[in-house]
């Protein structure tokens, strides 16, 4: 989360009975607004992974289970060197 000096001070217009819901729920309505628009960027980026792994080949999904398998033996190895 950021620091308040990390924050701006902006202005929006909301509907009335959306804003009545927030302000029945939190009598801080900037966090409850910051929560909600950190809710939806995570959404959005969600959306896009989806869509970029839903138009992959198949041989491009494969490639990438097979890096990742790779990477996890590798951390698994590690780990077990460390004695963790």
């Amino acid at each position: 989360m950021g620091t308040s000096s990390n924050k701006r001070r902006v202005s929006v217009t909301i509907d009335a009975d959306l804003l009545e819901a927030i302000d029945q729920v939190s009598d801080n309505r900037s966090a409850v607004i910051e929560e909600a628009l950190r809710f939806w960027h995570v959404q959005k980026i969600n959306e896009k992974l989806q869509q970029y792994y839903q138009t992959q080949s198949q041989s491009d999904l494969d490639h990438e289970g097979q890096w990742a398998d790779f990477a996890y033996h590798q951390l698994d190895e590690a780990l077990d060197h460390e004695g963790l």
